[in-house]
């Protein structure tokens, strides 16, 4: 786990170091300062709501909330300085969370059930800023999974444990922000794993035939440098 995070802080110093050999300057917006290297960099922390498709509790929604917390550097890849391209490494919680309801009689329906995966992420983003302060973003991310909490309470049965995730992810991102005077920002966006992250293993999961796979939304505000 140590040599996989340090392999992802090297190719993060290696992207900075090319964005400050970059040939031109972009385009400043409103409250930016001349003469700035191309090269920003910044932290960003928020919250996640996720769900998982497959637990065949999707209904349910996007009830799972964890922490979100990273840093990221960018640099332009257009004269103007409206197309970026930004690299993040990124602390991000996911999974789903089902809690038992109770109708009118007081008669509880369903079962605890609660699943929260760890992931170190790597996104490498495009991003186009289209309207004074106004972003969108897309591109894809690599997740690399270092703790699962699985737990299910049936009755006065507690089961722990399942069929085991992928330890890698790979997901796609999509979002829309808003930069403050260049420095201060707020951002959302979606994303959803591209390959399953749990398959099943025999007769007992049938509902994951097709896999598991992420599905998250992200709230963020961030501070750029």
């Amino acid at each position: 786990m140590k040599k996989e995070i340090l392999i992802i802080i090297s190719f993060i110093f290696f992207i900075s170091l090319c964005a400050q050999e970059s040939s031109f300057k972009p385009t400043y917006s409103e409250g930016a300062k001349k003469g700035q290297s191309n090269f920003r960099g910044g932290i960003k922390a928020g919250f996640t709501g996720s769900l998982i498709t497959g637990d065949g509790l999707s209904f349910q929604g996007y009830s799972k909330f964890g922490g979100f917390a990273g840093a990221f550097v960018n640099f332009p890849v257009s004269k103007s300085g409206n197309w970026l391209i930004q690299t993040e490494l990124n602390f991000i919680m996911k999974g789903c969370k089902h809690t038992p309801k109770t109708d009118e009689n007081g008669i509880m329906h369903g079962d605890l059930y609660v699943l929260q995966l760890m992931y170190g992420q790597l996104p490498i983003l495009a991003k186009w800023r289209f309207y004074r302060g106004f972003e969108f973003e897309f591109g894809p991310a690599v997740g690399i999974l270092f703790q699962t909490t699985d737990v299910e309470k049936i009755n006065t049965y507690t089961r722990v444990g399942s069929p085991p995730f992928a330890r890698f992810e790979l997901s796609g991102i999509i979002g829309f922000g808003y930069l403050f005077f260049n420095h201060l920002g707020v951002n959302l966006r979606y994303e959803s794993s591209l390959l399953p992250v749990r398959k099943p293993r025999n007769a007992d999961w049938q509902y994951l035939l097709r896999g598991q796979h992420n599905q998250t939304f992200i709230f963020s505000v961030y501070y750029q440098f």
